[in-house]
Order: C-alpha cells, then structure tokens, then sequence
C-alpha cells in the first residue's frame, strides 16, 4: 500500500499538537462553557470534565495503539469490514471537517467582537483557512514543528494569569455549589464534547517516532490542558466576577487590564497573535487528518489536492453554520454536548465491539492488523 504521508514527529510534537487543539478551545470560548445558573465555581466543572476526559482519551488512544502503523481510516475498515469501515471512517472524517469549520467561525467572531465591529468576520475565517490548508498541504511535519512553537508560546502566555493578582477578589468563588451538582455536570458534558477533538489521534498515531511515549504524552496533555482551563476559570470570576460571562472573549479583557512597570501597556497582541496562530494550526491539523483520511478511503495516490478543497469547504461551513452569534454559542452549549459524544464515543464503541467480536471469532490470526504499511525504522517499531 502506497504511503501517503512521508512525515514523522517526536512523541513532544505531537502531545504539543494536541494542546494547540485544546488551549484554542479553552481560551476563546470560556464564555460557552460557563453560564449565568452558577459561574462563581465554574473550575467545579472543569474539573469533572477533565476527568471524564481523561479515562475516555486513554481508552481511545489505547485502541489505537493496537494498530500501530494504521490510521483509523484505515483499521477501521480491517474492523468493521468495507461497509461498515468506510461509513464509520466518513462519520469521523466528517466530524474533523465540520469542528474545523467550527473552530474558525469561533475565532472569527471572538476578533470581530473584541476588535474589529466593523470587518467581515468572513475575512478572518478566508484568511485562516487558506493559510491552515496550505500547511496542511506541506504534510504532518510541518504543522507538528509549528504546534510545537506556538503550544510552548501558549503555555508561556498562560502566566499573564498571574500578574493581575491584585485585581483579584477571591470572594468572587463564593458560593460553591449553591444550586447543586446539575449544572456542573452540563459544564463537564462541554469540556468533555471539546476534549474529543482528540478523536485525530487516530491519524496521528502511525506517524509518531517513539509510540511507547504516545500514552504518556497524552496524559499530559490533557492535564496541562486542563490546568489552564482551571486557572483560567479561577482568575477570570476572581477578577470580574459574575461579570465574567458577560463579554464574548473575558480572557482579552482581562490581559487589557495588565500593565509592566507601568510604562508597558496593551501587551494583549502577544497572546492575540499567539490565539491566531494557535487556531491556524488547529484548523491545519484538522483539514491534514481529512484529507489523508479521505485518499486512504478512496484509494488515492496523494492527499495534497484535496487540502485546498477541503478548506473551502471548511470556510463555506463556518458561515453557513450559525447565522449569528447567539446561534454559535447554542450550539456549543445546548448542541455539541450531546453531538460530538454521540458521534465520537458511537464510531469508537463500534470499533471496540468490532475488534472484540473477531478477536473471539478469529483467536488464532491473533493482532487483525494488516501487513506494516509505514516504512519505519527499527526504533519506530515497538
């Protein structure tokens, strides 16, 4: 079987590439993941939904890992059959298109909003796009080494969260739990929905230098992810505190408030920058995962061409999506709780269900992965 992706990334790229896909997620949308029911502890969820997150990743990767040098596309359909494999592949492959497609009109609007009232929120997602395909273009490689610098300028970012501190009324957290555990559990159900993006490892996976560290990379991931988010939720009630939820991107109202020295002021284009990059890469790895996803499916010799097409598809998703802003944030509170797990969680139970059934139908051909079809060297292969 022809190789179609020539790249190959160290087990820190890709658990960097794994938090672009996340810290995106958490920063821009703060807002959507809390609600005016109970903000003062909103951290609460947080927490749960990490967890959650947590067990249902390690389960995911761990599957992965029986086919080492298989996407998901491709062990799918050694699973499940033709049939079933390829539905069950287009359910995923069509899942990477439309978050990307998500997470760009999410970026858009968080611009439009906190800077630019008057300018298309179509140009940020034109722009955004056609630059994340053409990285997506030049292969994994490429999009890992930049994951790999904007994910440690992210992370560095995040200890703008501490200078405030003098602005912060710890009182702000109080009450914990006045209206009970229920809407902690919808918080978590938002978190988790937004953790399952990681449902790519599939793809990333064959292509990762030392996959014995894969397991660990993600953990830490998700707890580096989390960590943010939590500090994030803190710092942000503590500051403005029931206030927090009332603007459309609280984490740049806060970074506007911090001043260095008290000559260094509107230090808020470093971590702007660093989001709209973050988000260039997020969408990049998406649009790379399904286009090599859709010429595995197809059987095509290259990927490449479909990078530009499919993110056309991507801009002419994140404007026809949501007609407004208030569409947008339903969905990502009310809708994409409920869908994403649906989606994600069903396509990987049925692959569970499916590697079960033929490991006891068919005990004696042992591991169902097919012939190697990477061309890896003997440290690559555990």
């Amino acid at each position: 079987m022809k190789q179609l992706e020539k790249g190959r990334i160290s087990s820190f790229q890709y658990m960097c590439m794994l938090l672009v896909v996340r810290i995106t997620a958490t920063t821009v949308t703060f807002p959507f993941m809390t609600d005016h029911e109970s903000p003062t502890d909103a951290w609460i969820g947080a927490a749960i939904g990490i967890v959650v997150s947590l067990v249902l990743l390690e389960l995911i990767v761990r599957f992965s890992l029986n086919f080492p040098n298989m996407t998901v596309i491709q062990y799918s359909q050694s699973v499940l059959g033709k049939f079933l494999g390829s539905i069950a592949a287009l359910l995923l492959i069509g899942f990477w298109v439309f978050d990307a497609a998500v997470a760009g009109r999410a970026m858009g609007s968080a611009m439009v909003n906190a800077f630019m009232p008057e300018t298309p929120v179509l140009v940020f997602i034109i722009v955004t796009a056609f630059l994340s395909a053409n990285g997506a273009r030049q292969g994994l490689e490429i999009t890992a080494r930049w994951s790999e610098l904007v994910a440690v300028g992210v992370v560095m970012s995040a200890l703008l969260l501490a200078l405030p501190f003098q602005a912060m009324n710890f009182q702000n957290l109080l009450p914990i739990l006045p209206y009970g555990i229920g809407p902690h559990l919808k918080r978590a159900a938002i978190i988790v929905a937004i953790f399952l993006r990681y449902s790519v490892v599939g793809m990333i996976v064959p292509y990762v230098h030392n996959r014995k560290e894969i397991l660990r990379y993600t953990r830490i991931a998700v707890l580096i992810s989390g960590a943010v988010l939590i500090a994030q939720s803190i710092v942000l009630v503590a500051v403005f505190g029931a206030r927090a939820t009332s603007s459309a991107v609280p984490t740049l109202q806060l970074v506007r408030q911090i001043t260095i020295g008290e000559f260094f002021e509107r230090i808020e284009i470093f971590p702007v920058t660093l989001w709209l990059l973050n988000n260039g890469v997020n969408m990049g790895l998406f649009i790379w995962a399904s286009s090599l996803g859709l010429a595995q499916l197809f059987g095509l010799n290259r990927f490449e061409p479909l990078t530009y097409p499919i993110g056309g598809l991507v801009t002419l998703l994140s404007m026809l999506l949501f007609k407004n802003y208030v569409e947008q944030i339903h969905y990502l509170i009310r809708v994409q709780p409920i869908f994403v797990p649906v989606l994600v969680l069903g396509v990987y139970a049925l692959l569970y269900a499916g590697f079960s059934i033929r490991k006891l139908v068919l005990p004696k051909q042992g591991n169902l992965e097919a012939p190697m079809i990477l061309e890896a060297g003997p440290d690559e292969i555990e």
